[in-house]
């Protein structure tokens, strides 16, 4: 199978957990989606299939058969959430044991919608009494080896492949390796169309003559619904990452969670971080349209990179610029207030590092400002009846990006207000008061001691 990249986060059920099927709403450990989320950088492919694959998690349950009268109705009672999927599929094996069939061996495939996750994966092992969750980074169709592999079939062309491993010579080589190890049975059989291609499920079996007529009928009889609920959790799933994704994992919970009525605000205090690219526009016009798109890739990346770990969230992108927020609510104001100094001055250094990497010569540069207030906002809804924005309002967020804008004229890649400097745990340097566009009177501003008014990404190369 060569080797497989892990990122394992174990967890163990208690016995209660493992014989209803998972059904409590503990959390799963750390997933795919979840933990991979963040976009990173675009690796090269294709890719040798074991390189894509990477474990994400194991779940140890109680490992014992348990008899169910009604399979088909057990699976379609189980909650639909998509912390539930790993759990669901351990209990759903032990309960197939425990009504006699044979299996030692089970997989699970569906596609997703994610930028950076092609397909999600399950496996269960009956020896060792573990299920496991995985995930096939971009470029599965592509890679080296997938072809190869028995279920490429039913999940690129929903047909149902079986291989009796005692008298078929299989032309697999993983169907080799499971019959070396003693599976005598593979049955691969389509789930539902999802996402350009077909969830599936594989069943194996270790007993000698592999499953017999009665083993094939229960398996087939729980298919319907077996789809039915993978459809549904794999839908949820997509709809919560997407919602992640393009909202932050923060908004994108509250939508989720209901927050979707128009007007309808929260109050949140907390610390506004505005930034904008500098010199968009003549970017725009000088360079080819695909060296645009990668620099401001990178741009956000270096900022989002930054927010996030600096425990902030990246509110919105608005054209070349970035809001984003640090909430208050947890650790308190000064701590906010240091983290986007942390976060800005990460920002500072990875875009000085990348206009080192290009050279002087280069017309590629990111330069970039940075205003930061803290204050009230409103987060929510607003738009037309039909198409809707969820945002950051009021005065807190004006505030920070007329700060922004004042770097380029002063010359500072980071600036702040007097309410924040006074929060501030290191000294900042007052530049004295400034007029603040749409806002009456003139404004304290605040620069980053460390720099001076020459500092280097701001200024033309």
């Amino acid at each position: 199978m060569g080797t497989t990249r892990r990122k394992i986060v174990s967890t163990t059920a208690s016995p209660r957990d493992a014989a209803a099927g998972r059904m409590a709403a503990t959390p799963e450990p750390v997933h795919a989606e979840t933990a991979v989320a963040p976009v990173g950088p675009t690796v090269p492919w294709p890719r040798p299939f074991d390189e894509i694959r990477v474990v994400d998690s194991e779940y140890k349950g109680e490992g014992r058969p348990i008899a169910e009268p009604d399979l088909a109705r057990w699976i379609l009672l189980q909650p639909r959430a998509p912390w539930s999927t790993t759990r669901f599929i351990d209990a759903l094996c032990w309960r197939l044991l425990g009504n006699g069939v044979p299996l030692s061996r089970v997989s699970l495939f569906t596609n997703t919608l994610h930028p950076q996750i092609d397909s999600l994966g399950w496996r269960w092992w009956r020896d060792r009494a573990v299920t496991e969750e995985f995930h096939f980074e971009r470029g599965l169709e592509n890679s080296p080896g997938y072809a190869d592999r028995p279920i490429y079939r039913v999940i690129e062309q929903g047909v149902s492949l079986r291989r009796r491993l005692e008298v078929d010579r299989s032309e697999f080589p993983l169907l080799a390796d499971l019959a070396a190890q003693g599976a005598t049975d593979y049955l691969a059989v389509p789930l539902s169309r999802l996402v350009r291609r077909y969830a599936a499920v594989t069943w194996t079996s270790d007993r000698p003559g592999g499953f017999r007529a009665r083993d094939l009928a229960v398996l087939e009889d729980i298919r319907p619904a077996l789809a039915v609920v993978m459809e549904a959790n794999t839908v949820r799933r997509a709809a919560r990452t997407l919602f992640s994704i393009y909202l932050s994992s923060e908004i994108g919970e509250r939508i989720f969670d209901g927050q979707v009525e128009r007007g309808k605000v929260q109050h949140m205090r907390a610390v506004v971080m505005a930034s904008d690219l500098r010199n968009f526009t003549n970017l725009s016009d000088r360079l080819p349209g695909e060296v645009v798109i990668r620099a401001l890739d990178d741009y956000f990346e270096y900022v989002a990179v930054a927010v996030n770990a600096a425990g902030g969230f990246v509110l919105k992108f608005v054209g070349d610029g970035v809001l984003a927020l640090f909430p208050t609510d947890v650790q308190g104001e000064a701590a906010a207030v240091s983290r986007s100094l942390d976060a800005a001055r990460a920002i500072v250094a990875r875009l000085e590092e990348h206009n080192a990497a290009l050279g002087t010569r280069s017309q590629s540069w990111l330069r970039a400002g940075v205003g930061l207030h803290i204050g009230d906002v409103m987060l929510g809804n607003v738009g037309s009846h039909d198409r809707l924005d969820f945002t950051a309002i009021g005065p807190a967020v004006n505030m920070a990006f007329r700060l922004e804008g004042l770097t380029k004229s002063l010359h500072r890649p980071v600036l702040t207000s007097r309410a924040f400097a006074e929060l501030a745990d290191v000294p900042l340097h007052s530049l004295g008061f400034h007029p603040i566009r749409g806002f009456l009177d003139p404004a304290e501003v605040f620069d980053l001691p460390e720099h001076g008014p020459a500092a280097a990404f701001t200024q033309e190369p």
